[in-house]
């Protein structure tokens, strides 16, 4: 056998498997609407470095952190979006 054949990876010819923790929750379609929807707009309002701060930090008048509370209901998410979009005057 020569270095050659000794550095070329193994074929792999089976399925590749995807990690999934024993502990995850799968999203209802409703849910998975609400996330990306939330996501999406937070991301327009503020960028994305801003917009994941946002989402994954308390805020005053939540009772949740923002994205958690958006996948949750419609309530939740409109409450989120009340403070990504506030009523103009």
């Amino acid at each position: 056998m020569d270095k050659e054949d000794q550095a070329a990876p193994a074929a792999n010819n089976g399925p590749r498997r995807r990690f999934v923790p024993h502990n995850a929750v799968r999203l209802s379609p409703a849910e998975a609407e609400r996330q990306g929807r939330v996501t999406r707009i937070a991301i327009e309002a503020l960028g994305a470095q801003a917009a994941i701060l946002f989402l994954n930090s308390t805020h005053d008048g939540l009772p949740d952190r923002p994205l958690p509370l958006a996948t949750a209901s419609e309530d939740g998410l409109r409450s989120v979006l009340a403070l990504l979009t506030p009523a103009t005057a």
